[in-house]
Order: C-alpha cells, then structure tokens, then sequence
C-alpha cells in the first residue's frame, strides 16, 4: 500500500512517515521545505519538492496509485496569517482544494486532513467538544475551518471517504520554533541557548498538551479505521504553563523561571475532549506531560546547541540575504552617482583640450546607464546632466530665466529627456522580453526535468513489475521449472527434484523430505539438502512429536509460529489418494518471510508434488509385473541399474548416502527363500534386485556404513550371509559410474 504525505519533512509529518513505514506502507512526500528539514525523515521514501497547490502534482497522483492522503502540509503561523493572508489562504485553501481534487480523481481510499483548535477561537467553554460552536480569531484559524466545509463537501459530493482530526498543542521531538512552535519548544530553545523560562503574566493559563507519537497513533487509524467527519486529538487534561515551567525545570534543574507580563488576546485556557476519538479510532494517548517532556528533551539534548541554534538558521539566512539584496538595489544607484562626478570632471577640465565640442560626455553618460539599468537610472542621469548643463551655462554668465528662452538650452534639455526616455525604455522592454523568456524557459525546463524524473521513476517501476513477473517465484517461468524438475516417472527423482524446487521457491538450504511408513507411524528421511548441517533424525516416530501427528491426522501445512527450535519452520504433506505418503519440512526461513504468500507458495509445490508421484506410482503399478521377479519383491537386473544410477546421482546433488549389500552364496536364492526372509526385515525404502550374473543385492536408502552393520548382524542372526559392496570396482564395472558410496 501507498501513502502520500503532504509536509512530510515536517515535525508531525516526519513522525508520520515513519509510523506508516513500520505498518508496511511505500510512503511518498510532497514538501516545499520551508519549515521542513529532510533529515527529519531516514526511511525509505520518494519525495517531491513542491507546493501542494502546485498543478504539477498531477503527475505524482497519475504515476501513484495512493491508498491513503494524509495532508499536513499548511501555513502554520497564525500570526503570520494576520499580517500575510493572501499567502495564507494560498496555500492552506488552494493547496487543500487541490489535494481533495487529486484524491477523489485517482481514487484514494482515504483522506486525513490536520485541522487545528485554532478554529474554536477565544470559547467561553473551558473544554470544547466537536459540536461546540467554532469562532475563529485569525485568518489561520479561517483558513483551517473552511478547510474542513471543503472535505466535508468532498465527501458528500464526490464519495471521497475523508477525515478531519482537530489537533490539541503537540510537541515532541523534531519540533521548530519556526510559526506555531508551541511554548515546549521555546523552552527548549531556551535551555540550550542559556536562557531563563518566560512566563507571561501570572501562568496560571491552561493548555492541553499532546505528544507527537499519540497524534500520529491517532492519524493511522483514522486511515485505517475510523469513518468520522471530525475528531479532536488531545490529550483532554488541562496544565497550567506555570506547572510545565516547574516541570521543565525539574529535568533541567540550572534553568531558572522569570514571569513577565501577559500577552494581548492570549487564550486563558484550553482544552479539547477527546471522548469521540476514544471511542471511534480505540485509541488513548498514552504519554503523560512528563513522560512526553523527558523525551523531548532527551531528544534535544542528543543534538549539539549548533544542531538546536539550527533550528533559526534560516532566520538569519533570510536576514542575511534581504541585506545582500538591499545593497544590490542601491548599487544602481552609487554607480550612477559616482558616474556623473566622473562626467563634472571631465565636462570642467575637458575645455582647454577642446574634448568638449566633440564629445558631449552627458549625453554619453545618459547612453550608458540607459544601456545597463534602463529607463529608471537613464532618467536620474538626464535629470543629472540637464542640472550640470545649467550650471555651465552659468558660468558662462546668463541668469536662469534667460535660459529658459534659449533655444540651445531647450533642444539639450529635449534631446537628453528624449534619449534617456527613449532608450531606457527600449532597454526596459528588451530586458522585461528576456526575462519573461528566461521566466518561460525556467518553467519548462522545471516541468521537463519534473516530467524526466516521473519518466525514470516509472521505467524503474516497469523494470521491477518485469523483474518480478519473470523471477517471481510464483511466476509462469518458475511454475514451468518447478513442473519439468518433477517430470519423472520415479518417485525417488520427484523427491530429490523436490528439494531443489524448495530450495529455490523458499530461498532456504535446509529442505529435507520423509516418507510416512504405512502405518502411518515412523517417518524416514529419504532425502535433503546437501549443504545442510542440520542434525535431522533419519528416523522418527511420529506419535513422539503431536505437531507432526496433528498434520498427518489434518493433511494440513504446519507452521512454527512459537518458534520452537526443535521442529522445521514450515511442513507440508504430500498426500497420495486418501494417504500421507511423504512430509516436506523446510527448516530454516528468514522470519520476515513467514507469511501466509510463502505458505500459499509451499502449498502450490506440495499439490505439483503429490500429482507428479501420483503420476509416478500409477506408472509403478502398471508395470509392476514388468520390473519385479514374479512372486518376489526382487528387481530385475535392468531396473536395479536404474534405480542405483538414480541413488548416485541423489548423491552427486543432494548428498543422500545409500548402502549396497551383496548376499553372499544366493545362487539359489529363490529356491531358498532368501528374498522373502529378507523382505520382512527391510523398511520400505530399501530394495532388493539381480545384477547381470543374477546375484542378490540389498540398496539401503540413506544410510550410513555405521547403520549398515546393524543390518549386516541382522542378516546374520537369520542364517543370511551378506558383505558390504566396498568403494570402487564394483559400481564401475556393471554400472559405468566413478562414483563411490
């Protein structure tokens, strides 16, 4: 599942992003970073650095399909919002309108929307519930209200299921000083920073506190749960600022407490009840004031006072550029100043050189600021130069008002004005002209590399859907490997096929496989993994272990969900007509992966087991007559071959030990009824055959030299005469095998 969270780099967005990570979400983040910090946030996510009202967003709804939206993302100082409204309602109205109009167009299941107690205003009441009547104070307050008609409306209108959650005073960990930083952090900000409390006026003001991580607990289940138009999330108990000061104090016992007077229009007390939410979401805050305090400050205190200082850092910044920007607009200005004394100068000193009748050094001066700042510094250089050639005309001993009859004093007043006029404002348009196509080409190369960024993320999500659809284990692909290792018609291959087929699908070396006895009461280890170092009893009764008896009684898959280290992690049984024929058990698994799709997945292996032995013991009874002995259980010398090269090569690929018998003076084994005395000993997953010089031979299945004497001494006591078939020559010569046992 995926959720988009707006403000996502945010104090509380921060915390949400994480606790939708823990719960299994793939989380995306739409922020602009003004108040926010990415390192806030150290999950896995996508994030978008944008507006929320911003139409390119578009794009990340077209390329997501978003489960839940949770909207944090506003302009959270109120006042702020009193000086700035317009900006207020930009992004807390238009941003909202265009979220609710992205979700309800792409289907978000779910919408959380963050309101604020701001919109109760000054109540008269001490607690406010959710029927209480709202009476905003600031254009914030406004903007947050209005916000919640829009998803009420939203919902009505559209089907789009949304909630508005009326948020108490949080703090917590991450938290800024930075718009509606809350008195805790400023606290806070106090301590690192050497600082006494403030408290204004008396501290006996009431809030209701609530630590972040019970807001976010609260969001989830309103994604998950809850189908309510409003709640309040609170903590519903009223501290006074007074008592929180004393409370800091008491963690941090340096600080001291100075009061000062109180603030114009400051709330007296506040508190929200929060009996609905309780009730609706099965959620209870469980942080009180001083577990929360002592958190937060442990938090702060893990950052050094230049990380906690940091928080203002773009405080400064700001101030330190609005200063750089200043000096930049008065630079015009100097220059143009500095420009016509250069021009005196020369306009005074110039005449005895006789520069002055070939150059005109005003009119030069009013070309050149019109060419590098415009009509604005072109206009102050012709006032400049009209002023200076005044004053020469006076040196030369006419009075003012002669001047203004004086036709040369006209025609350079007109051809100054005209000039600086002219050519500033060429220049003013040429330059608005660029920086309207330097604007355009600013936008479009913002919207390519938004659209190329969209572009690469979705051919890296194509590239994972492909991956996943071709090396998924439930993939055609694997399903058709997983069909063709079991395409034999002998049931000891499907087994050892088996293996390697759960080896695979279950990413797990230590896959083992046992028959059931007939009876239903042993279970033999027929084969493994051969890098298995697993210590597995080649015998097992089943009524010693309940969980195994339970699963042959259920035909059933078992799974070790308590993790009991005796037992495999996952079985499954292999079940032949109405019968337990065999036992997977896979016992080792990541604990991440114990799911119910890896359980569905063994399941699927088992079921294209038991058909392919299915298949295999149809074949055996059909040709039964054709591979025995008539009235023995003794293999001919053809099928004896094959059913040993099988044992090598189960060897070769899944270390499975067997043992090779001869019976010694058997010439006339079957006169002697040496094959039936020997098959009443045997377990079902040995066998007896003739080689080509019909020689009797036991094959012992996963056995060891050690276990075959125990056999050999058996055979003794019953009169049968029987030596173990040594390494070497033997299997080379009638069976072309190299390999030993």
């Amino acid at each position: 599942m995926k959720v988009l969270i707006t403000g996502g780099y945010g104090f509380i967005g921060s915390h949400t992003a994480e606790r939708f990570y823990k719960e299994g979400y793939k989380v995306y983040i739409i922020d602009n970073l003004s108040s926010g910090h990415k390192e806030n946030v150290n999950i896995k996510h996508k994030f978008y650095q944008m507006n929320v009202e911003d139409r390119k967003c578009e794009e990340i709804f077209a390329n997501n399909e978003f489960d839940v939206v949770v909207h944090l993302a506003a302009h959270i100082d109120a006042a702020a919002s009193v000086e700035d409204p317009y900006s207020d309602a930009r992004y807390n109205i238009l941003g909202l309108i265009n979220m609710l109009y992205l979700s309800c167009k792409y289907n978000v299941r779910k919408f959380v929307f963050a309101s604020s107690a701001a919109v109760y205003g000054n109540s008269s009441e001490a607690a406010v519930a959710e029927e209480d009547e709202c009476n905003p104070v600031s254009p914030y307050g406004v903007s947050k209200l209005t916000g919640e008609y829009y998803c009420k409306l939203w919902k009505e209108i559209y089907g789009l299921d949304t909630i508005c959650l009326r948020f108490s005073n949080v703090y917590g960990p991450r938290q800024s000083t930075k718009g509606e930083g809350g008195v805790v952090v400023t606290f806070m900000n106090n301590i690192f920073n050497n600082k006494a409390l403030l408290v204004h006026g008396s501290g006996e003001q009431t809030r209701d506190f609530i630590y972040v991580e019970d807001v976010v607990d609260a969001i989830y289940k309103a994604a998950e749960f809850c189908s309510c138009d409003i709640l309040n999330i609170s903590a519903n108990v009223s501290n006074s600022i007074q008592d929180l000061a004393k409370l800091v104090q008491k963690i941090y016992s340096p600080v001291k407490i100075e009061y000062t007077k109180a603030r114009k229009g400051d709330i007296l007390h506040s508190r929200l009840v929060n009996d609905k939410a309780v009730k609706e979401l099965n959620w209870t805050p469980m942080y009180s004031l001083e577990q929360g305090i002592k958190k937060t400050y442990m938090w702060y205190r893990s950052y050094t006072r230049e990380n906690i200082i940091g928080i203002l850092a773009p405080k400064k910044i700001k101030e330190k550029k609005k200063n750089n920007n200043l000096f930049k607009k008065l630079v015009p200005y100097i220059e143009n100043l500095l420009t016509f004394l250069i021009v005196y100068f020369l306009s005074r000193y110039s005449k005895g050189f006789g520069l002055q009748d070939i150059v005109d050094f005003k009119l030069v001066y009013i070309i050149i600021f019109g060419i590098l700042y415009g009509l604005k510094q072109s206009s102050i250089a012709a006032f400049f130069s009209c002023i200076l050639f005044i004053w020469e005309i006076r040196e030369t001993g006419h009075d003012i008002i002669s001047l203004v009859y004086n036709v040369n004093t006209l025609l350079h007043f007109s051809l100054y004005i005209f000039v600086g006029a002219v050519l500033g404002y060429s220049m003013d348009s040429k330059k608005y002209q660029v920086e309207d196509r330097e604007e355009q080409i600013k936008e479009i190369k913002e919207k390519f590399d938004f659209l190329y960024d969209m572009y690469n993320e979705g051919k890296i999500v194509r590239k994972e859907l492909q991956d996943q659809i071709t090396n998924a284990e439930d993939s055609f692909g694997k399903i058709y490997s997983i069909t063709s290792a079991l395409d034999t018609l002998e049931p000891g291959k499907v087994f050892d096929g088996t293996v390697g087929v759960i080896e695979e699908v279950m990413k797990s070396k230590d896959v083992y496989i046992f028959s059931v006895s007939k009876d239903q009461n042993y279970l033999r280890l027929i084969s493994r993994s051969k890098g298995s170092s697993i210590n597995v009893d080649k015998s097992i009764r089943v009524s010693d272990i309940p969980e195994i008896e339970n699963l042959i009684r259920n035909k059933s898959i078992f799974v070790n969900r308590d993790l009991k280290k005796s037992l495999p992690m996952m079985m499954s049984p292999i079940i032949v007509g109405d019968k337990v024929l065999a036992i997977i058990a896979v016992y080792t698994l990541e604990f991440e992966t114990m799911s119910l799709y890896k359980q569905n997945l063994l399941q699927v292996v088992s079921n294209l087991v038991t058909s392919a032995l299915a298949r295999a013991y149809r074949y055996e009874q059909a040709i039964y007559d054709e591979k025995y002995i008539k009235g023995t259980c003794v293999l001919k010398s053809g099928y004896f071959r094959q059913l040993l090269q099988s044992k090598i090569e189960s060897k070769q690929k899944n270390n499975t030990h067997f043992i090779l018998l001869k019976i010694r003076d058997a010439d006339e084994w079957e006169k002697k009824g040496i094959a039936y005395q020997i098959e009443k000993g045997i377990r079902e997953s040995d066998h007896l055959g003739i080689d080509e010089n019909n020689e009797l031979l036991m094959l012992l299945s996963n056995t060891s030299a050690e276990e075959a004497q125990y056999v050999i001494r058996r055979l003794n006591d019953m009169g049968i005469s029987v030596e173990m078939v040594e390494e070497g020559g033997y299997y080379e010569a009638p069976y072309n095998s190299t390999f030993s046992a």
